[in-house]
């Protein structure tokens, strides 16, 4: 009986939707393309009344179809539900008002405190210090200061994933199914009541919301979504007491929004730009820079979402232990994309720590970019689960609270001396996107001396027996392999982003109907001619320049060996002597030879053949040419 909720307010949402459009449109609350916001038309706002009124249906469905009496049997008296809705509708008031007649951030922030402390206050209140600290006193006063900050928190990071159709209502219709799975196996059916409905209300807003959107949810349905979801979230008692149980699966379960709030004050704070601040900076804005189409990147971010929630949902049951490792390995993968993104640039004239930057600005960027600190916390993180991974396959089920202290006791040696060899060998000097084979011949250098002197730490230092040589051999692959997989993360990021960027140049090049004349005001199609390093050198800067609009589908080589085979993506699909028949054959638009194709080819014959089908000749050379200031 309990979906009778969802059913309910999707269908009221559905409904109640074009009608809250109607008035906007009537009303004149209508959101006007500006500078710093995406959107390209004008569009009706407040569709976060509907959501919220959907919601109240839904739940209002839930006490009519079952009697008052079974209603109340769905919450015990332990679910603070009444204080989470009143804070909510707090929440939803403070940005209704902001969506009519915008207020400053400090007085939105001001109302999201009220209604923090007042669902606090109406008995809620997450007890993750109670176990961990004696005093009764101090442990209360954390638990109020972490459950406000944390509501606080998430409220504003689905505010300001509201930056692209359908990407704050999809992402929360995520997290709200989600904790409607958790509510349901444990058994919480007053909270399941409320995250049911929400879900119900948002799903059918994602109807008129979704790219493209006729209607926006503002900030009154935003900060409504996070606000309740963050309580939602931290509500539900974990199965488990240990600290993934209990902080890991919120976490998880927002790590999307998590991650881009950061990422946006981060890159804000860099530029000297406030964080509050409007902007098309974001992760989302990033993914279409990359390459992206608007559906594809809200696709993206859906499905990140969704592998973060059933990663919170499997932290409970596959054991604290491996917790350990496949929680930060999730993280780290998004952070390092998240890292690539903010090398995309979206805004013009963007200096990164320049002089003109405040203070906090240029500290940021010399911890960060000079002096390496943000690579350094990485490798520790890499450093600290490689050992812990080489240290769970030596003792697997044996592994227990005692021998996890000995990898504590150990690990701070590990991890010093292995940043140290880095650092004296250079390491941290190198540029992550054009790392090459002297870089990774480094890295292997380093570890395998980083081991060595683990060892020797380890046996003669802390006189330790239990860890064998073995986990430090595991140790030391393990290393390695993560750190070629982070080091060359931003050559492959390159070479996907050059792909979807060459479809987005040319969106008709596949269509049939359009002649070869039409399809060269697009991408030209062309073969390039040579062999050995001048080739890939030519191959490289064509695929890392997509603006040129030259498609390379194929290379030309004297070199019967290697015909057949693909140099980064692109086959050799012959011999030079069969040049006539490949340009015929393919409908090329020109050719590009390289300087290593010109001591063995009759150039003025190419060129000849070429030009009977209509085909241009261009040779790629790179020189170093003499600035001569006499003349400026």
């Amino acid at each position: 009986m309990i979906w009778v909720a969802f059913v309910v307010s999707f269908l009221a949402s559905i409904i109640l939707i074009p009608l809250v459009r109607w008035i906007c449109i009537k009303r004149g609350f209508i959101a006007t393309p500006r500078k710093e916001r995406w959107h390209s038309k004008p569009t009706a706002t407040l569709g976060g009344v509907g959501i919220v009124l959907a919601f109240c249906l839904g739940l209002l469905a839930i006490w009519v179809v079952i009697s008052r009496q079974a209603a109340l049997e769905f919450h015990n008296n332990t679910e603070p539900i009444w204080g989470l809705l009143i804070g909510s509708f707090i929440v939803f008031i403070f940005g209704l008002i902001d969506d009519i007649k915008p207020i400053s951030p400090p007085a939105k922030l001001a109302g999201q405190l009220f209604a923090a402390a007042m669902v606090v206050s109406l008995g809620f209140v997450t007890d993750f210090f109670t176990t961990r600290i004696d005093n009764i006193t101090i442990s209360f006063l954390l638990n109020v200061l972490i459950t406000i900050i944390w509501i606080v928190g998430i409220t504003n990071a689905i505010n300001l994933l509201d930056n692209m159709d359908g990407l704050a209502g999809g992402i929360s219709l995520i997290a709200a199914l989600i904790l409607s799975y958790l509510f349901f196996t444990s058994g919480s059916y007053g909270l399941l009541a409320i995250s049911i409905a929400l879900a119900g209300s948002v799903f059918g807003f994602l109807f008129y919301n979704f790219p493209p959107a006729s209607i926006f949810m503002g900030d009154s349905g935003s900060q409504f979504l996070g606000f309740t979801l963050a309580v939602l979230a931290i509500a539900r008692q974990p199965q488990a007491s240990n600290v993934f149980a209990v902080l890991g699966v919120p976490t998880l379960l927002f790590l999307l929004p998590i991650l881009d709030t950061g990422f946006v004050t981060f890159t804000r704070l860099l530029r000297g730009q406030s964080p509050v601040e409007g902007g098309s900076d974001h992760t989302s804005h990033r993914l279409i820079a990359f390459g992206l189409t608007e559906r594809q990147t809200v696709f993206i971010l859906y499905s990140i979402a969704l592998i973060s929630g059933i990663a919170a949902i499997t932290i409970e049951a596959i054991g604290y232990w491996l917790s350990l490792v496949l929680v930060p390995i999730l993280v780290i993968s998004l952070a390092l994309f998240a890292a690539y993104l903010g090398g995309v640039r979206i805004i013009k004239n963007e200096h990164l720590g320049s002089q003109n930057s405040g203070f906090i600005s240029r500290l940021i960027f010399s911890l960060t970019y000079r002096q390496r600190i943000l690579e350094i916390g990485l490798d520790i993180i890499l450093i600290s689960i490689s050992y812990y991974i080489a240290f769970l396959i030596q003792f697997g089920v044996e592994l227990n609270t005692s021998l996890f202290l000995v990898f504590l006791k150990s690990v701070p040696f590990v991890i010093v001396l292995t940043v140290g060899t880095f650092i004296v060998f250079g390491v941290y000097q190198g540029i992550w996107r054009y790392i090459g084979l002297n870089e990774l011949l480094r890295y292997f250098i380093a570890v395998v001396i980083s081991v060595v002197l683990s060892i020797i730490a380890i046996k003669v230092i802390l006189n330790d027996e239990i860890i064998s040589i073995v986990v430090f051999v595991l140790y030391g692959l393990f290393l390695v392999l993560s750190l070629i997989a982070t080091r060359t993360s931003f050559r492959v990021f390159e070479m996907a982003s050059v792909q979807l960027r060459y479809k987005q140049l040319n969106p008709s090049f596949e269509k049939n109907d359009e002649s070869h004349e039409q399809k060269k005001s697009f991408i030209q199609k062309v073969i390039i001619v040579g062999v050995g390093n001048s080739c890939e050198m030519a191959l490289r800067w064509l695929q890392m320049n997509p603006q040129l609009k030259f498609e390379p589908i194929g290379i030309l080589s004297n070199e019967p060996s290697i015909v057949g085979k693909k140099l980064h993506g692109v086959n050799v699909i012959g011999e030079v002597n069969q040049i006539q028949e490949i340009i015929g054959y393919k409908q090329i638009d020109g050719v590009i030879l390289t300087e290593s194709s010109l001591q063995s080819l009759r150039t003025d014959e190419l060129i000849k053949k070429c030009a009977e089908f209509g085909c241009w000749v261009r040779i790629f050379s790179v020189e170093l040419e003499l600035a001569d200031l006499s003349n400026r």
